[in-house]
Formats: C-alpha cells, structure tokens, sequence
C-alpha cells in the first residue's frame, strides 16, 4: 500500500523557557503606586461583583474624592492592570477594611504591588543590595545604571524603552520608596531605618508559606529584601515572636517548622 502522506503540523507555537522572567513594564512605575488612592478604592469594593462592575461604579461616583477626571481614570487604569481582587489580592482588599490593615497600610501595599509588577520587586531587591553595601543615598544614575544592566538579563525590552521613559522609571522607583516609606527627601533620596512590623510581617510570613514548598524555601525567599529584611534578621524576629508566644518556630539543622 502507498504510504500514507503525513499530515502537516503547520508552525509550532514557541514555548517559554522555564527560567524565562515576564518582560518589564513601565507603566507602573511612571503611574506611581498611589497609596491612598488604593486604599480608598479597596474600602469600597464590592467583592460579591465582578471588577468591571467595581470600576464602572468608582468612576460612577468617585468615592476616591479624586480631583479630576483624568486623575480618575488613572486610578481605574492602575486598579484594573494590578489587582485582582476577587482572586489573588483578595486579602488586600479585607485588610483595607481593618484597623490594623489601615495602619499597615504601606507594607501590605508594597507586597501586592511588588508581586504584580516585576520591575517594581526587583528594583526594590537591587536597592536593598545598595543598603546593604553601605549605602546612603539612592540617586537617579545609579537606578539607570542599574535598569540599563538589566538588559543583558533576559529583559531586552529595556534597550526599546527612549532615554525620556528611562529617565522617568528610575525616577518613579524611587518615588515609589518614598512613598512606601523605604526613602525619604523629595532631591536627595536616603535610605530610611525601615522596620516591618510584626502584623505585617507576620501577614507576608503567610503569604510567603502559601506560595512556597516548605518553611525553609520560604524564609529565604528573596522577596523579603523588599523590605530589607535578610534571613538571618528575620529568623532573630521569628524567634521574639516565639518567645512572645505569638507563633512557634522550631530549627534542628535545615528543618525548619
């Protein structure tokens, strides 16, 4: 019998690299990561409807008190790209209606943030690095410096970006310390003597264990230095808190529990 003609395949779809990391946006950090805006919008958000729903309504009545309607929209803008409030930042969205959320406001932000966007996380990880150099000041060259390097790193997308869109990411980075508290002054950036505090410590330690195979991977999970929080320091905190019977941690070697 003839052969049978083998049907043709037509073009295979590439796949992704298993170490390959999402590309960098600038959008984010040019919007900024309007930390009342957020937390206002959070308050009221329905969780029992969808997020079109949510946003047609904050545009509706601008519960935010924003003062223009273009400032609106980029909250609605911003709002719909980060979160997903229904799913993954649902727990943001309750702790927006908490006393204890409300004053913890910033770290809590700073995770959910960090998490959707990669460059924000890994332009805070770079800047603990700077801190834990001995550094003093965070400057603008030293942020583009650091972003152009980026691109040899599996972020190409970087050498597309205009010296303008640079000049303006490494300009929200830190912006974006000030306002989550990391850095202080509106010319000079310095480095603050940030302290997470217990609450929020102990709320990314959960976030951290549910996302990661066991405690150990989790307590070196490199996104604690967004908030400058080395494994050595944070196991010191973990052991405070298990002496002030807040949680038990035990070590015997590399286990970990």
């Amino acid at each position: 019998k003839p052969a049978t003609k083998a049907k043709s395949p037509g073009k295979a779809k590439p796949k992704a690299k298993a170490d390959e990391r999402p590309a960098y946006s600038s959008d984010g950090l040019i919007r900024g990561p309007l930390v009342n805006d957020t937390l206002l919008a959070l308050q009221g958000w329905d969780l029992e409807a969808s997020k079109r729903a949510n946003l047609d309504a904050l545009r509706n009545s601008n519960s935010i008190g924003a003062p223009t309607q273009a400032w609106l929209k980029k909250v609605c803008s911003s709002l719909s790209a980060r979160f997903d409030p229904a799913g993954r930042d649902r727990a943001l969205a309750l702790a927006a209606r908490t006393e204890t959320g409300q004053r913890h406001w910033k770290p809590l932000l700073l995770w959910h943030l960090a998490n959707s966007d990669r460059l924000l996380g890994d332009g805070l990880r770079w800047s603990a690095g700077v801190y834990d150099a001995g550094g003093d000041l965070l400057q603008t060259d030293q942020v583009l410096t650091w972003l152009e390097g980026t691109v040899g790193l599996e972020h190409p997308e970087v050498a597309g970006w205009s010296e303008a869109t640079r000049k303006r990411v490494a300009g929200g980075l830190l912006k974006a310390g000030v306002d989550l508290g990391l850095l202080q002054g509106r010319v000079k950036r310095r480095f603050t003597a940030y302290y997470l505090a217990d609450e929020p410590l102990l709320y990314v330690l959960l976030q951290a264990l549910a996302s990661n195979r066991t405690t150990a991977a989790a307590l070196s999970d490199p996104r604690w230095l967004w908030f400058r929080l080395p494994e050595a320091e944070l196991e010191h905190r973990l052991l405070l808190l298990h002496q002030a019977k807040v949680i038990s941690y035990y070590r015997a070697g590399s286990v970990v529990d």
